[in-house]
């Protein structure tokens, strides 16, 4: 399934990386790719030693998007188209392997030991199955807010009773894949949302999917099977306090 973690509060990159952990802990692969950050953040040399985990390298900064010449969102753009692919292929493939028989046995999911960026292209994306999405590939990017009358806006996503008997049976996670910020990316034109939303519709089965970041486009919204909006209502920043160490970073 597709998750998103949109909104102004805090908490997007965390809710991600805790489900990360979980899916690690219960034995699931799991690639993660951060868009416009860097490797100064605490969780990096956790997670890179954390087994079944596969952290891709923060490999270049730009700095902050207002602050780039032209010349430097054209590279931007270039790295940041490279490393969704590389990150999503890896993804896939991870997904289509036989994790049980495969990865633990024989030690390769060691954190930055785990997995391979040079996946060949061809075989790692194939048609949906039932647990994947059908919804046509169109739109363009939407910048600021959440868009109106989304399940993000408004009031809450009403969810079935818990006795509510599921439509069709629990799919395998095979593998997880995290695209920190990735909407970021998308919303600053380094990632075209017309690929994004192409990969998600010809993802592999068993393969998860974590999208972060602000001002998710409409179509990306029907695409995601969990919606969840951090929405800021109060902040340390509103007084003066600026990024702390261990919690903002």
């Amino acid at each position: 399934m597709v998750h998103i973690y949109c909104g102004d509060g805090k908490g997007k990159t965390t809710a991600a990386l805790g489900l990360a952990l979980r899916a690690a802990g219960n034995g699931v692969p799991v690639v993660i790719a951060r868009f416009l950050k860097n490797d100064g953040s605490g969780e990096v040399g956790i997670l890179e030693n954390v087994p079944g985990v596969y952290l891709f390298p923060c490999e270049r900064q730009f700095g902050f998007t207002w602050t780039m010449s032209e010349a430097q969102k054209v590279e931007a753009g270039e790295y940041f188209s490279g490393l969704f692919e590389r990150a999503w292929e890896l993804g896939c493939k991870t997904a289509q392997e036989d994790v049980e028989g495969a990865g633990k046995a024989d030690g390769c999911m060691a954190g930055k030991n785990w997995g391979s960026d040079s996946v060949s292209d061809g075989s790692s994306r194939r048609d949906i199955g039932a647990c994947g999405t059908g919804s046509s590939v169109s739109g363009s990017p939407v910048s600021g807010s959440p868009v109106s009358g989304s399940p993000v806006s408004g009031s809450p996503v009403s969810t079935p009773p818990a006795s509510a008997p599921l439509t069709s049976p629990p799919c395998e996670i095979r593998a997880l894949l995290v695209l920190d910020e990735i909407m970021a990316a998308v919303n600053s034109g380094f990632v075209a949302n017309e690929r994004l939303l192409a990969a998600l519709d010809h993802r592999p089965d068993g393969l998860e999917v974590v999208l972060t970041g602000r001002g998710p486009s409409e179509e990306l919204l029907s695409r995601a099977d969990y919606v969840t909006e951090m929405r800021a209502v109060k902040h340390p920043y509103e007084k003066g306090v600026g990024a702390r160490k261990g919690v903002e970073y």
